[in-house]
């Protein structure tokens, strides 16, 4: 069985983790691909509990049977390191891949322990900021796969301040969410 990991924020998740999470499986031909929202993600800052980004995600992929979200990082109440994440899933690297996009991908060597990842799982890599693939090949240190497609422009930060300004967001995030985001009043 080959499973996806695609670890973030998700805040708020969007319609392009799930395209992103659908091109992985067509093309590398995963059985199951996890959404794993960060609890306490120390590169970034977020602007909602977890507990609302795990909910949050939870309603984006709910109509995808081979898509799903795991609160491994729930109980952990430090700081959360992709590395340790990966160890706690316990899952043979033959079988895993990391999806990450190539604005993440070339600041991997920024991360805790980021040398370890390698022994640990197959990467798979979405484009992302116009992040070419010489300079992708040049900053990222492992044997990668490039998920192919185009270019999905969108990031929970613009949907945070396009939120607040009032802009409609059906097109990029499910109406379920949106709901959700209302009702708690999250941005």
């Amino acid at each position: 069985m080959s499973i996806g990991i695609l670890g973030g924020t998700f805040d708020p998740p969007h319609k392009a983790h799930v395209e992103i999470s659908n091109r992985a499986i067509e093309q590398y031909d995963l059985n199951q691909i996890y959404f794993v929202p960060s609890k306490n993600p120390w590169q970034k800052d977020v602007s909602t509990t977890y507990i609302d980004r795990f909910n949050m995600t939870s309603l984006l992929v709910q109509d995808f049977n081979n898509i799903k979200v795991s609160d491994i990082e729930q109980l952990n109440e430090n700081k959360t390191y992709t590395v340790d994440t990966l160890k706690k899933l316990s899952i043979p690297k033959n079988e895993l891949y990391f999806i990450l996009g190539a604005d993440v991908a070339v600041d991997i060597k920024t991360w805790s322990r980021y040398e370890e990842l390698e022994k640990l799982t197959n990467f798979l890599i979405a484009p992302r900021n116009h992040i070419d693939e010489k300079l992708l090949y040049d900053l990222f240190p492992f044997e990668y796969n490039l998920i192919e497609g185009e270019e999905l422009d969108i990031s929970s930060s613009n949907i945070r301040k396009s939120y607040e300004d009032g802009v409609n967001l059906n097109s990029i995030i499910p109406e379920e969410v949106l709901n959700y985001i209302s009702k708690n009043k999250l941005y």
